[in-house]
């Protein structure tokens, strides 16, 4: 079996390449040294031959780098993925495994988000541009992956975190923007760290491993898919007050989260439901939000990026507080 993973070389990209080598599976990595994928002739040279296509590359951010840049979004994110669809179509590819977006989902969906409920409504705010591109993408997939005989399934990640995220001021997610302050809070001997919003706001948080290990059963799966959307969050609710004391814990205790309660905090209530994944897929969230926050603070540690924040925020005496709800990918474009 030939597997190539777009954005192989991002976050998620990482943990899908060693989930994939630890099943037994060798795919073919590309990142951005292999050109562009807003090129449909680059997309069609470097998905020559692949029988699986695991597309992952995508331009995206946290809330505030979405909101700042919503056309671009859009139109980057479909060229993108419309790219790659035509190209595995064109290849004849078994099977193409997408990623989308709770972006998508609107935001009167009902809870816990259904699958079945996903063209129910219409993406909206800070990050309606972004899940838009993402399930035009999936559908048009769907379309033409029918007429040529590529099967088609998108996962769609709950809050994404975990080792190897992203932790720029501007482009990082809720929990990676956490993870920074409160470790950079500890290092300095403050007692508080910022966190925008009341606290109130929920997520569906699910550590990295857990999705990718989900794709590698999508790529495997005998099922024959035909268009389908898979929900793989964690299917608990957990508010941003929950989530920024459970990381006060983690990073060692002696801080604690202060909440900046006039900010943009993006949708106020998601968790996902997971049931069609367990399923067809065996999806297991295995990791707890609790373990995965540990192991993010430690792999930072090991990585020696505590250092380098601190050396960073010395340097430029500018760190003020900054939005940090509403991301939900962690997956570059690469």
């Amino acid at each position: 079996m030939s597997v190539v993973i777009t954005g192989g070389t991002g976050f998620l990209g990482q943990h899908v390449e060693k989930a994939c080598l630890e099943s037994g599976i060798h795919p073919r990595v590309l990142g951005r040294q292999d050109g562009d994928l807003r090129d449909p002739r680059v997309a069609r040279q470097v998905l020559a031959g692949a029988d699986t296509v695991v597309h992952l590359a995508a331009d995206v951010g946290g809330v505030a780098y979405l909101a700042a840049r919503q056309g671009d979004s859009f139109y980057t994110n479909h060229r993108i993925g419309l790219n790659v669809v035509q190209a595995a179509c064109f290849h004849k590819c078994r099977r193409l495994i997408l990623v989308g977006s709770p972006c998508s989902y609107a935001a009167e969906s009902r809870l816990p988000l259904v699958e079945k409920n996903l063209h129910t409504g219409f993406p909206s705010g800070e990050t309606g541009a972004y899940g838009l591109a993402k399930l035009v993408v999936s559908d048009t997939a769907n379309l033409l992956g029918q007429a040529a005989g590529v099967e088609v399934a998108t996962l769609i990640p709950g809050n994404l975190y975990g080792p190897g995220d992203h932790f720029e001021n501007f482009r990082s997610h809720v929990v990676a923007a956490l993870v920074r302050r409160a470790v950079l809070c500890q290092l300095r001997g403050e007692k508080t760290f910022s966190v925008w919003g009341s606290g109130s706001a929920t997520r569906d948080f699910v550590y990295v491993e857990n999705v990718a290990c989900a794709i590698v059963r999508a790529i495997q799966v005998k099922t024959h898919f035909t268009g389908e959307f898979f929900n793989v969050g964690s299917g608990h609710e957990i508010s941003i007050r929950q989530l920024a004391d459970i990381l006060a814990d983690a990073v060692g205790g002696g801080v604690e989260p202060h909440f900046i309660e006039d900010a943009i905090v993006g949708y106020t209530h998601r968790v996902m439901s997971i049931e069609r994944a367990e399923q067809a897929l065996g999806y297991r969230p295995e990791t707890s939000l609790s373990d995965g926050l540990f192991e993010t603070i430690a792999w930072v540690k090991r990585e020696g990026l505590d250092q380098v924040w601190l050396r960073s925020e010395k340097d430029q005496q500018t760190d003020g507080p900054f939005k940090v709800f509403g991301g939900y990918e962690s997956n570059r474009a690469a």
